[in-house]
């Protein structure tokens, strides 16, 4: 459990709690569904009000699981998908190419947006029985990813200012694991026979040829992928993780990555410390150069605890 707690609704504590629910629904950790009920409780009673910051919305990464563990808050929930849906789809911030920005103060083109977007969209939409979030969705991957590649490397960088055209430089490791996972979580949610299915498949596959090249011989990522002299980190190394294993899943990639997975599980164990905590996570991060990424400590933070209860519950 992150010692670090919280009961904001940010994109952190969120992600903790969507690593949390997966861990529960596989073991029945009762410490796990504690604190998410507590957690829960917390929102519900504050209200859950999205509004122009996309870590807003990311209690949408608990549904539709989050219903049925809760079912004495369905009736709530249903509101709560409901509202959180609309907004994104007719009142999110965005620019004039109608590519949602990061937040009100930060109004720029962030690679973490792509997956409290469109993950965010396919889990309610598909909630709610409602498919108009798979062309937004599609569209907010294909906007984000062609901005944000990397003129440097195979990768995609942080952000673009939406005005400035200022870009971050490096390709930033847990940005390039929000890109794998919600390439996996679409491809959960994208119907069989969408005409995009195939596109996203194939982003995919590609994406893990070119990241599987980078894995250092402890099994991990560093957080300038492509960069030896960056530290490694654990947190983007949990999403590629979880990347590689619902990949797996979904026989997109062969037996011959069963090395490397495993090579990676056993690499993020020693991120372990004698609490049992999982450390080595990268602070919140600002965009910025790639000695900046560098140069920025490590800890326990929820991102990372989130991101590797989601990879285990994977496995």
């Amino acid at each position: 459990m992150c010692i670090r707690d919280s009961m904001n609704t940010d994109w952190g504590q969120s992600l903790l709690a969507y690593g949390l629910l997966s861990a529960y629904l596989k073991t029945g950790n009762k410490s796990s569904y504690n604190y998410l009920k507590k957690w829960l409780n917390y929102h519900i009673t504050s209200g859950i009000n999205p509004n122009y910051f996309v870590g807003s919305w990311s209690l949408a990464l608990l549904f539709p699981e989050v219903t049925t563990v809760f079912p004495e808050h369905e009736f709530t929930l249903n509101s709560v998908a409901e509202n959180i849906y609309s907004f994104i789809l007719d009142k999110s911030l965005r620019n004039g190419s109608g590519i949602i920005l990061h937040n009100i103060d930060l109004p720029h083109i962030y690679i973490d947006t792509i997956y409290y977007s469109t993950v965010a969209l396919a889990k309610l939409g598909t909630y709610l029985n409602d498919d108009e979030w798979i062309e937004e969705s599609i569209y907010q991957l294909a906007a984000h990813m062609a901005i944000l590649k990397d003129k440097n490397s195979e990768f995609y960088i942080h952000c673009e200012q939406n005005l400035s055209g200022l870009r971050s430089d490096g390709a930033w490791a847990r940005g390039n694991g929000w890109v794998i996972m919600t390439l996996c979580e679409l491809l959960k949610y994208i119907p069989k026979k969408s005409k995009h299915k195939k596109s996203i498949e194939e982003l995919l596959t590609d994406f893990i040829v070119k990241l599987v090249k980078y894995q250092t011989k402890n099994g991990v990522w560093r957080t300038i992928i492509n960069d030896k002299n960056s530290y490694e980190e654990s947190s983007a190394s949990a999403m590629f993780l979880y990347g590689l294993v619902n990949s797996k899943k979904l026989n997109l990639i062969s037996d011959k990555y069963d090395k490397i997975i495993e090579k990676c599980e056993v690499g993020m164990s020693k991120f372990i410390d004698s609490k049992n905590r999982l450390i080595g996570t990268s602070d919140g991060t600002w965009p910025g150069n790639a000695d900046y990424y560098k140069a920025l400590p490590t800890g326990e933070w929820w991102w990372g605890t989130g991101a590797y209860l989601l990879a285990l519950s994977e496995i």
